[in-house]
């Protein structure tokens, strides 16, 4: 008699607590795989909060980062110490985040990546540069200690794609549709110079003058005044003064003395067209479907077609 109220006593004990029990297994596996519980008690989105790091995607709050002297990541300019053609007109912020995964912050004179899915920082830069515009894809050049290479925002990191082996490396003004092309990068070592393909590979041995821009037919160097040779190295429109000079994928365009363009598909011909410019602060090109745009301080001036 004894064991049969034993026996029922341990039934109505696991009737009331097994039930329990696997309800918090499963409560507690949802919680791990949800993931911690993110509070937004941040009211205007800021990235920086109370001492803490908010990071927003698409203002949906991923994560928080507890940081008292962090604050957010810049794109630096040391382009202005060459005669490379970049980009100049940029107003973008770096990012805070780059997609679901990947955020960025600056803390100690240093740019971190930080682990959205894993709630840490993954490696670190001393600098990142993206020129402050939107990319044709999404890739930053960015400097180790002491030398310069190019990353790609995967998933989940940031992949070198073009190693740290450069003293400097560029990207020219090369808009498409308003983005900025990543195909092709400018970079140099020991003062010798090198126009990149996105896989860190070239088509040309090393070039012993500074390159300022390229396309397919010719590439710009600076060496006392601005020159244009083609990939043979016979150099063209050697007789004409040259304030500067710029590349698309189909012209070389001239700045003349007399502040006129000249617009050129074949160096070894007469220009196509000559036009006449306003004063600027800032000229760029923009490729789109229509033509090549002049971009005079961020205005569309005149379209070559």
């Amino acid at each position: 008699m004894q064991d049969k109220k034993t026996l029922i006593t341990i039934i109505v004990l696991l009737a009331i607590f097994l039930p329990a029990s696997i309800l918090g297994i499963y409560q507690n596996n949802k919680l791990q795989e949800e993931g911690p519980v993110v509070v937004d008690d941040n009211p205007n989105h800021d990235f920086i909060y109370n001492n803490k790091l908010y990071f927003y995607y698409n203002n949906e709050l991923l994560a928080t980062y507890d940081c008292v002297d962090c604050s957010r990541s810049t794109s630096i300019i040391d382009d202005t110490a060459y005669h490379t053609n970049y980009f100049a007109d940029g107003t973008l912020e770096l990012p805070t985040v780059l997609n679901v995964n990947v955020g960025l912050y600056r803390q100690n004179n240093l740019d971190y990546v930080y682990s959205i899915t894993i709630g840490r920082s993954l490696s670190y830069f001393y600098a990142l540069k993206n020129y402050n515009v939107e990319h044709t894809e999404q890739v930053l050049i960015a400097r180790n200690e002491n030398r310069w290479g190019v990353v790609s925002v995967t998933n989940d990191a940031l992949v070198p794609i073009i190693s740290y082996n450069y003293e400097y490396i560029a990207l020219p003004s090369h808009l498409i549709d308003g983005k900025l092309d990543t195909s092709k990068y400018i970079a140099m070592n020991n003062n010798y110079w090198y126009i990149l393909k996105n896989d860190g590979t070239s088509d040309y041995a090393a070039f012993a003058e500074e390159v300022v821009d390229f396309n397919d037919l010719y590439y710009i160097t600076y060496n006392n005044g601005y020159h244009i040779y083609d990939y043979d190295n016979n150099e063209y429109l050697s007789g004409i003064t040259k304030r500067r000079v710029y590349a698309t994928s189909e012209y070389i365009l001239v700045i003349n003395s007399d502040n006129s363009l000249s617009v050129y598909t074949d160096c070894n011909s007469a220009a196509i067209n000559r036009i006449t410019l306003p004063t600027y602060t800032s000229l760029y090109f923009n490729q789109t479907s229509s033509g090549v745009d002049i971009m005079l301080d961020g205005n569309l001036y005149q379209t070559i077609v």
